[in-house]
């Protein structure tokens, strides 16, 4: 099976604060967001859209987060598979791939180091030989949200990789390290 890759993505450096501050900002934009974090649940899988606090939650790797955002009028498709053995068992994965859902996946470092976060959308997966593609109404709003997203976070010294507000400030302060694939990254081009 070939894996797809996300249609767009953004890669930023985001503290807490600026994790808070993004989806408080992509909320603002239209009423409807559902925000959901853990890769695995408990509980009716379709609560994600309409009371993910209703849900218990896990995350499946150590020094990783997911969050999931999913909205009322775009994401139609949430689809889970529960899983029989193993540490889950009896719990329902995500399935990225097929889900309605941007992701916002965040690394944990080091009390003074900050990984870039990745914020991404699946918009067609493969199926045996074929290629399913997500219903447009999801792939245009996914996309209008990355593009919008990019805007709003300035880049570093590398330009792929932006940077909240809150980050740069601590970057620049001296009291987080930028780092990507283990090297480091200034805070400013």
């Amino acid at each position: 099976m070939v894996r797809a890759m996300p249609a767009r993505q953004l890669w930023a450096f985001l503290s807490e604060r600026d994790v808070e501050d993004l989806i408080a900002k992509i909320a603002a934009r239209e009423p409807g967001l559902s925000v959901s974090s853990g890769r695995y649940l408990r509980g009716e899988p379709r609560a994600l859209l309409e009371d993910p606090q209703s849900l218990e939650r896990r995350e499946s790797l150590p020094n990783e987060r997911r969050i999931y955002l999913l909205h009322r009028k775009y994401s139609a498709d949430i689809v889970t598979h529960l899983m029989p053995a193993g540490p889950f068992a009896g719990w329902s994965q995500i399935d990225e791939e097929r889900t309605d859902c941007l992701v916002l996946a965040l690394r944990t470092a080091g009390a003074s180091e900050l990984e870039p976060a990745k914020l991404y959308a699946q918009v067609n997966f493969w199926r045996s030989a074929d290629k399913v593609r997500k219903r447009p109404m999801f792939t245009i709003w996914a996309s209008q949200i990355l593009k919008w997203a990019a805007t709003q976070l300035p880049p570093t010294s590398s330009r792929m990789l932006r940077i909240g507000s809150d980050a740069l400030a601590k970057a620049k302060a001296g009291e987080v390290k930028l780092t990507y694939l283990y090297r480091p990254i200034a805070p400013e081009p």
